[in-house]
């Protein structure tokens, strides 16, 4: 959605994160795969690895320490998106995610507002897609 609006080292952390997020239950789904290929594609990164371990919380505390808090919001509602990929927002992903927005120096109500907004989205684009294939 907004991942054109990082340079060039946010994207390569933001991809790092997004693929420890979607290795974080353990599960690697199909749904899951795809989100990381788009994310890839929008933002011009042609070469990476699912199996790659990362450790995310240095590259979070980078995030945190060099980005500007636009960019801090960007990181969390695309990592959100990319948390529920799969239907199931799982524990350990949660736990990631809330680790994320504390070292972002987010509030509670940023990671709330994200999550009801990224509904809201949600449900609009469902609208879209009906509309563009039936018409209704």
């Amino acid at each position: 959605m907004f991942l054109n609006l990082l340079n060039d080292e946010e994207k390569s952390i933001f991809l790092k994160l997004a693929i420890s997020i979607i290795q974080a239950d353990g599960k690697l789904e199909d749904s899951e795969k795809s989100f990381i290929a788009e994310y890839s594609r929008e933002m011009g990164i042609e070469c990476y690895t699912l199996d790659e371990k990362v450790d995310p919380m240095p590259l979070a505390e980078k995030i945190g320490k060099n980005s500007n808090d636009s960019v801090k919001r960007i990181f969390l509602v695309e990592l959100l998106a990319c948390a529920n990929a799969d239907g199931d927002f799982a524990e350990y992903e949660k736990s990631l995610i809330h680790s994320f927005v504390k070292i972002f120096g987010l509030s509670e109500s940023s990671l709330q507002d994200s999550l009801e907004l990224l509904k809201e989205y949600t449900k609009i684009s469902t609208k879209l897609m009906k509309f563009i294939q039936e018409g209704k």
